[in-house]
């Protein structure tokens, strides 16, 4: 029996579930779940997974999602069909779709739509529950940023003098990362947690899920999306994401520069994903 199906069939009878036991274990999962393609009641699902360990907070936190959030946000979401959660793991039954072209297949018209999806989420009512308001990662690295670390990398480089004037002021890059105003965001937004049914996006992986700035969600999504090798329409994306929540396109620009640029300088060399193109920071935030 191969490994995923064995893994697939041990995880069926911890749960005590009436699942067909024949599906495939999936993979780009990075969040440390185990997730299966399954049949229940003759139709096709998701399993996700997670055994005890740091992952089960975020999967914790994912559940938390469908069944307090899932209803408020206004794009569409997997449907929660069935859980679990004790000591051991927590587990998560999901409608299934089917998965999005690559990145780099998607056409403008695609990319704005996504834009303005995105904007509507942002838009969404700020939960009050603390646990949806802490902090995000790149906040926390901006109260402690890793200066030692950068200065120790750049100083050995061409660009030495220039890049000291940037990491002497961190403050400066908070600031304008919170020029534009924090938000309810998805976390993890990228076209491979972007689904579809029939011609409709529906959005997955809510573990990351959180408050913060828009620059996050926005620049990681371009971030991944370039690695795949997309030519994206950054300045019509900023302009109808800008104009779907009424707010400052130019406060927006100067977050994700911010953001980009926190992204480019706190890295050890040049933020590169494996197998991307050579990454070179634009003036508008963006990469070429």
């Amino acid at each position: 029996m191969a490994t995923g199906q064995g893994r697939l069939v041990r995880v069926i009878d911890a749960l005590g579930w009436d699942i067909d036991a024949g599906g495939s274990e999936l993979t780009g999962s990075a969040s440390g779940s185990g997730v299966f393609r399954v049949r229940v009641d003759g139709t096709d699902a998701v399993l996700k997974v997670t055994t005890v360990g740091r992952g089960q907070l975020n999967a914790r936190r994912e559940l938390t999602f469908y069944q307090s959030m899932a209803g408020q946000v206004p794009v569409t979401t997997p449907r929660l069909l069935r859980h679990a959660d004790n000591d051991e793991l927590t587990a998560l039954l999901l409608s299934a779709h089917t998965p999005s072209r690559p990145a780099r297949e998607w056409d403008e018209a695609e990319w704005l739509e996504l834009a303005r999806q995105l904007a509507a989420l942002h838009s969404t009512a700020l939960p009050d529950e603390p646990s949806w308001l802490e902090t995000p990662w790149l906040q926390q690295v901006l109260d402690r940023p890793p200066i030692g670390l950068a200065e120790d990398y750049w100083s050995k480089t061409g660009a030495a003098d220039r890049i000291s004037l940037v990491l002497d002021a961190p403050d400066t890059l908070a600031a304008a990362l919170v020029a534009t105003p924090g938000c309810f965001l998805h976390g993890d937004c990228h076209v491979d947690n972007l689904l579809y049914e029939g011609e409709s996006l529906v959005w997955a992986d809510w573990q990351v899920t959180g408050v913060g700035s828009p620059a996050i969600d926005l620049s990681f999504l371009w971030s991944r999306a370039n690695a795949d090798g997309a030519d994206l329409p950054y300045a019509a994306m900023v302009h109808e994401y800008a104009a779907q929540r009424g707010i400052d396109a130019a406060a927006l620009q100067q977050s994700l520069i911010a953001r980009s640029g926190i992204r480019f300088l706190l890295a050890r060399g040049r933020p590169r994903c494996p197998g991307s193109r050579d990454d070179q920071l634009r003036s508008d935030g963006t990469f070429s």
